[in-house]
């Protein structure tokens, strides 16, 4: 299940870069997938991205998890801003291609 997501961040991207790589075990836990999440262009407070999740208890798994949204808290996400809307079945997904961009 394709999921789009918003949220507001207060201590930069890196700070919560490093956050999301610490909690790369929650997110297997939670059958979730980064497919591409960002800053965007003229407001690095803000992040927008596109997750993977493998089924809507996934995903409200990952809402539900205390520990984690605590981590994501410390971490400057302004959790009450973020925003999760499901993507159809019938999505278009890598078309043509596949971009790739590894760090």
């Amino acid at each position: 299940m394709l999921v789009f997501t918003t949220i507001e961040i207060t201590k930069g991207f890196q700070v919560w870069k490093d956050m999301v790589k610490e909690s790369g075990g929650k997110m297997k836990e939670y059958g979730m997938t980064m497919i591409c999440v960002g800053p965007q262009a003229d407001d690095e407070t803000k992040l927008h991205g596109v997750l993977h999740f493998e089924s809507m208890e996934h995903l409200k798994k990952f809402q539900a998890d205390e520990e984690l949204t605590q981590k994501r808290i410390d971490a400057g996400v302004k959790v009450e801003t973020g925003t999760f809307t499901p993507v159809s079945d019938a999505a278009l997904v890598n078309f043509p291609s596949v971009i790739t961009q590894h760090e």
